[in-house]
């Protein structure tokens, strides 16, 4: 009803239509001043370029294997690609669905791995440190140790491992510098080079990483030392023993990095998350550059900037294994694993990013430890002891989809100079969907930043059920395929601004938001 202090001169509704939020989630900007199509709940939904959709669920691959999975890593090799599982210190092979027991007795679950042709026999190996254990090797059948030598303390306090034009390197715990093998060898004597001398900030080395950048004779390859400083140290050469073939690129500066996969490659960028977000290097280089040209207030821009407090509230498990970034070009999304604060229990969030429109979105009830693509697909590890095959299905390990959503307050300015300020009766609303069946929707239609939480509605065969506020469902009838319809709801709420908050639970269906409109009237003659 419309408030008794409020007179209103009767006028024409005014219709407007919202897109839906193809915007993605907003975490940076305030609620005044969100972008209409932005979202600042964005739950298991994702963004396209002309709507958002329901994201598919996930399916069990691997039944338990006794401990929480804390790694996947992925052999690509002639003996064909291979999935391995890390548990309770064991090492399996999972690449069929039926995990087969490689090795058991590690201390650590926590891998930092890379691939690498051996030389003496042409090999492919995937090479893997825990910090914690002798460095060993899978060669696609069997795993072993490595015989290293040359190293300050023992060989299982090496705790990173990097192949780069066709040399591997080494990082060790606590130790600003690297260790490296001679050419085309996986094991054997190790050099040390030492970072400390090049370093303007001291700290350890994190991570290692390679980088295709203009090094203003073309594009090049480059590897990329990060401290725990957030310097990032960049050498062009392949020999750090022979100064002509070792040069020093640059030294560039970034926030502190989190964890040790703390750096993934994205298109032909390299992206460091660190405690100010995911950020590419060309951005780190960039801002570094314009600022040593004298350039005031140059910084970089992170790639996940739009997310805001919804990934930097999350700092405070920086320490929480399980911080990662993974690329999956089949669904075209950036994923980054992020530790919530029961993350020691096995609660994760994901934010995923659209590759095309760079909208991002949430995804929860997954809660993945790891992540890896192998075959082209999405897997994961959980607490549980499971590895879940992401990407698949219409169901979250049989159990519904829930999609939540609260859309940018928006003023219905109409152009007419200070509308935007004007109270308002909001009277009707449509949403335009699809969907191949009918969804259990709920809603709340919330004014002037007060927030009525809609109830998960769980009955997909009764349409009576999914209320809006005080709606009706439109008279259109839902077909068995998915095609378009309009959901009529009822609003009779008054305010200056106004956001949808939409909810669905989904068991088997896939819904697909357009947009909404509206029909609203402006409310004159108040009394205060």
């Amino acid at each position: 009803m419309i408030p008794q202090n409020t007179i209103n001169t009767r006028q024409q509704g005014k219709p407007k239509t919202i897109p839906a939020p193809v915007g993605g989630l907003n975490g940076r900007d305030s609620l005044a001043e969100m972008d209409a199509k932005d979202a600042y709940l964005l739950d298991n939904w994702l963004p396209n370029t002309a709507s958002v959709v329901s994201r598919k669920g996930n399916v069990e691959f691997v039944e338990a294997l006794g401990a929480p999975v804390r790694s996947l890593e992925v052999y690509t090799g002639a003996a064909g690609d291979k999935l391995l599982a890390f548990a309770g210190g064991s090492i399996f092979n999972i690449s069929t669905g039926i995990a087969s027991s490689l090795s058991s007795g590690k201390n650590s679950d926590e891998i930092v791995s890379t691939m690498f042709s051996n030389a003496a026999d042409a090999a492919q190996h995937l090479l893997m440190t825990t910090g914690l254990d002798t460095p060993f090797y899978y060669d696609g059948t069997s795993i072993a140790d490595l015989t290293l030598t040359g190293m300050t303390g023992t060989a299982s306090t090496l705790n990173s491992v990097f192949a780069f034009k066709g040399r591997v390197y080494f990082g060790q715990r606590d130790k600003l510098g690297f260790y490296y093998l001679p050419t085309g060898l996986i094991q054997g004597a190790l050099s040390f080079f030492d970072l400390g001398q090049v370093s303007r900030l001291g700290g350890y080395l994190v991570a290692m990483a390679s980088y295709s950048g203009d090094g203003g004779n073309g594009p090049r390859d480059y590897i990329v030392f990060i401290t725990s400083k957030g310097e990032c140290i960049i050498y062009d050469g392949y020999d750090p023993s022979d100064a002509t073939n070792w040069n020093l690129v640059g030294r560039y500066y970034s926030a502190p990095p989190i964890g040790r996969k703390c750096t993934f490659n994205y298109n032909s960028d390299l992206v460091v998350i660190t405690l100010e977000g995911a950020i590419p290097l060309s951005e780190i280089r960039r801002a570094g550059d314009a600022k040593a040209s004298g350039v005031e207030n140059a910084e970089y821009v992170a790639l996940t900037s739009k997310l805001g407090k919804f990934l930097s509230d999350y700092n405070v498990n920086s320490d929480v294994v399980g911080w990662s970034g993974t690329s999956y070009p089949r669904a075209g999304l950036l994923i980054i694993n992020v530790p919530t604060i029961n993350a020691i229990s096995g609660n994760y969030y994901h934010y995923v990013m659209n590759t095309t429109t760079k909208a991002w979105s949430r995804i929860t009830n997954w809660n993945g430890i790891c992540f890896a693509v192998f075959n082209q697909r999405l897997y994961f590890g959980k607490f549980d002891g499971r590895v879940m095959l992401g990407d698949e299905g219409r169901l979250d390990d049989g159990d519904p989809l829930l999609m939540d959503a609260k859309q940018a307050y928006n003023y219905f300015d109409d152009g007419s100079g200070n509308a935007a300020f004007d109270r308002k009766h909001f009277q009707w609303a449509n949403m335009l969907v699809t969907c191949d069946g009918t969804p259990p929707l709920s809603a709340q239609f919330n004014v002037d930043y007060k927030e009525t939480q809609p109830d998960y509605l769980n009955d997909v065969e009764d349409p009576s059920g999914a209320e809006w506020d005080t709606s009706l469902w439109d008279l259109a009838e839902w077909g068995a395929d998915s095609n378009t319809q309009r959901v009529l709801i009822t609003l009779n709420k008054a305010g200056v601004v106004g956001s949808l908050w939409a909810r669905a639970s989904l068991q088997g269906l896939t819904l697909e938001w357009f947009a909404t409109g509206y029909v609203y009237t402006k409310l004159s003659g108040l009394l205060i």
